[in-house]
Parts: C-alpha cells; sequence; structure tokens
C-alpha cells in the first residue's frame, strides 16, 4: 500500500489496514449502512453476544481474501503458473490483490436488513420459476451505481485502472464475458467452499458467541491454500496442498458445528420466523404496492435506506404486529417437536401426527426444515499435490467428508404459547 494508511483494529486478525481509496468506500454513507445491519440477524435472542456486524465482517473478510491472496502468489510454483497461463507479472500480481480486496470489501454491500433472515422477501425475478433476487445482486447493482467513481476515479486507481465491472465480476456478474478466466479463478476466494467469506465469520461468529465451534487453524489454512491444475484440461484453479488437507476438513467440520449449535438453534429459528413475518408487515406498510417485498434492484435509493435501525423504529410504531410485539417482548413460538437431523420414517409420521393436532387446536404455528448442506460434492473441495499441481477432490480422501454428503432434513414445529 502507498500513501495514507489507515488501521481498524479487529477481533480476529489484530489490526486491518485500509488505504486512502478503501477508507473513503467505508465512509460513504451507503456502506455505513452495513453498520446497522447485524451479521447475525437476531441470534442475540439466544447468545447476547451476537451483535456485531456486516460492516465488522466485511473488513475482516478484506484482510482474510487478502492473506489468502498474498499466500498464494509467494509461491513461487504458483506465480509461474499464472504467468504461464495469463501472463501474470509483478504489476499485474499487485492489480488483482487490489481488485480482490475491492470486490472483498465490497461482497455484502447489497444484505438486506437482518442479513439473510430477510432473503425470502427479496423481489421475485423470474416469475416463470419463481426465482427471486439474491443479495450479490443488489451488491452487484449497488457497487456499480454508488461506488463506481470511488473504484475508478480515485487517484490511487491510476496505479491499476481498475473498472467496477472487474469488481463485480468476483461477486458473480456475468455480464462481462471478457472477464473470465483469471477473475474467474481469483472468483474462489471470494465465493467457494473455501473463500475468505466463510473463513472470516466461522472464527467471527465464534468469538463474539463466546463458543469454540467454529474455530479451526486460520494461519494454517492461509499457508495451504494454492494453485492447482486440472490434469485433464489444464485449468488453473484454486487448491490446498495436499499436505494441508486436513485444515480444509476441519473448516468444513467447523461449519457442520456451528450449524447445529447456532445457525440452526431453535430460539434463534424462532425469531428467523418472527422477523420474516413483521418485516413483510412493515413493507406492506410502507409500500403497499409490492406485495410485502422489498424495493427492485431498479430502487436502489429506496432499499439501501432500510437496515436493521429503520425495520426496529417501524417495528417499535406498531408496524410489525403481532410478529414485531414479539420480537420487543421476546415472547417468541416455542419449539413442539423435532427430528433428528436425519430424520427415520417413525419420525417423520409422529411430526405429521403433530401438526395435523395443531391445526385442530386452533393455535398459531408454523413449521421449519433445515435445508443448508454441510458439503455440496459439485463444489468439492480440491487438494493439489505439492509438485505437480494435479488435484484430487477432497470427498476422495477423507472418510469424514464422503460421509456429510447428505444434506439435513431435520424438521421442527413450533406453536404460540399457550
Amino acid at each position: 500500500m502507498t500513501g495514507l494508511i489507515h488501521e481498524i483494529r479487529d477481533v480476529v486478525y489484530g489490526f486491518v489496514q485500509l488505504d486512502e481509496q478503501e477508507w473513503e468506500i467505508i465512509n460513504n454513507p451507503v456502506y455505513q449502512r452495513l453498520r446497522r445491519i447485524k451479521q447475525l440477524s437476531l441470534t442475540d435472542m439466544a447468545y447476547p453476544g451476537a451483535t456485531h456486524t456486516r460492516l465488522e465482517h466485511s473488513i475482516g473478510v478484506t484482510q482474510m481474501a487478502t492473506d489468502i491472496y498474498d499466500s498464494i502468489v509467494s509461491k513461487k510454483s504458483a506465480r509461474d503458473l499464472l504467468a504461464e497461463s495469463y501472463l501474470l507479472n509483478k504489476g499485474g500480481v499487485d492489480r488483482y490483490r487490489k481488485i480482490i480486496r475491492l470486490a472483498a470489501l465490497l461482497h455484502d454491500i447489497g444484505h438486506a436488513p437482518f442479513s439473510h433472515t430477510g432473503e425470502n422477501l427479496m423481489p421475485v425475478k423470474d416469475t416463470e420459476t419463481k426465482r427471486r433476487y439474491d443479495h450479490e445482486e443488489y451488491s452487484v447493482a449497488i457497487i456499480k451505481r454508488y461506488f463506481r467513481d470511488i473504484i475508478e476515479e480515485h487517484p490511487i486507481n491510476a496505479n491499476y485502472q481498475i473498472k467496477a465491472e472487474e469488481v463485480t465480476a468476483l461477486l458473480g456478474d456475468a455480464t462481462k464475458s471478457s472477464f473470465q478466466g483469471i477473475l474467474l479463478l481469483f472468483k474462489g476466494i471470494i465465493s467457494g467452499q473455501l473463500d475468505a467469506d466463510r473463513a472470516d465469520y466461522l472464527l467471527r461468529d465464534s468469538l463474539h458467541i463466546g463458543v469454540n465451534y467454529g474455530l479451526y487453524d486460520k494461519n494454517r489454512l492461509i499457508n495451504c491454500i494454492d494453485i492447482g491444475q486440472m490434469q485433464e484440461t489444464g485449468d488453473l484453479i484454486l487448491a490446498v496442498q495436499d499436505g494441508g488437507w486436513h485444515i480444509a476438513e476441519s473448516l468444513v467440520l467447523a461449519r457442520y458445528q456451528m450449524f447445529t449449535q447456532v445457525y440452526f438453534h431453535k430460539t434463534r429459528r424462532a425469531y428467523d420466523y418472527h422477523v420474516s413475518c413483521a418485516v413483510r408487515e412493515v413493507l406492506n406498510a410502507i409500500y403497499p404496492d409490492l406485495g410485502g417485498c422489498y424495493p427492485t434492484v431498479e430502487h436502489l435509493d429506496d432499499y439501501i435506506k432500510l437496515d436493521d435501525w429503520f425495520m426496529y423504529g417501524k417495528i417499535k410504531e406498531g408496524l410489525g404486529k403481532k410478529h414485531g410485539d414479539i420480537i420487543l417482548n421476546r415472547t417468541h413460538y416455542r419449539k413442539e417437536y423435532e427430528t433428528s437431523l436425519l430424520p427415520k420414517t417413525e419420525e417423520e409420521e409422529e411430526f405429521n401426527k403433530r401438526r395435523e393436532k395443531l391445526e385442530k387446536s386452533g393455535r398459531d404455528f408454523f413449521e421449519d426444515e433445515a435445508k443448508t448442506k454441510w458439503y455440496k460434492l459439485d463444489k468439492d473441495i480440491l487438494i493439489c499435490d505439492k509438485k505437480s499441481h494435479h488435484v484430487k477432490e477432497l470427498s476422495s480422501i477423507s472418510p469424514i467428508i464422503c460421509h456429510m454428503v447428505n444434506a439435513p432434513r431435520m424438521k421442527r414445529l413450533y406453536a404460540e404459547k399457550v
């Protein structure tokens, strides 16, 4: 980094350094909105320490992504592969480092209030498939509209000539087909099974909540990430050196434990439901023509006005109705029944009986089901030979991982208190 450097003290990394351009991004009012969106929605209803924000996490991901990238390009064999396949010289190494930092810093800029809890209220993008917009699409749109000038016109960019579309390409923006190749390779640092986002939130969530489930050897992970090569095609891909495949395994296990103990905690999930219902009521009140959904990406000025603080204010005014009052008074629906993570037939039958009983009782209730996979074989973490750089799948060498491919199907019934 050149010029004035700003430092932010961080619970995970100690200090995070930011240059003047990155500092200007953070101080932009649109970015400061992330300070008013909690990372884990209302998880603090179960774990009072879970009050950290998307802003804190985004700064952390910037440091983690930088550490991963610096570790990769510090390896001579990786630099040689990048030079051979993409003609990447020293100037190119510095330029893509900057693109990765900007993408990491801005990767969550499009989150709705209450983070992932609000994603079922995103507007429908495709009426045929019923697919809704996701927060990444909002991030891409917000970057192009509100941060393009800071990215492209800031004096620091005179050294790099970075376009906003090169940043959004790392976030899944497919509008520029020319930005494939090396950006597609480095996209794995921002979004993948072993990305900086996941690596940061597991540590950060654990530290704030006060649990050890998400802890892993961060330095070992950073040191072991390398460039692998597909034996059949010669394509380059991010991978973990074979001598450190256990650290990749431990990250998957950390996510599994955080899922079972924190992210799918019974009280947390109850508040996910109440938040969704309350926010829908608020949206119906302030945007009566949107069907209880957020404004679309064509109405970003309206969208960025919305954050947790805004929603809390409307809930305190009574616009959240019944579920808003439940949030304010912590009188959430209680768990009536739950199956195991991989339910047996008799559990499914008992679940149906309990649901029928609740339907007849007249009590308000809802169903909840775990849908997140612990491990996705179509995005298998790749392990590379340190000498040849040829890759193989983690699931082929880890007996633990190969037994984690089944998606959890735990189901719960919640009902209002009698």
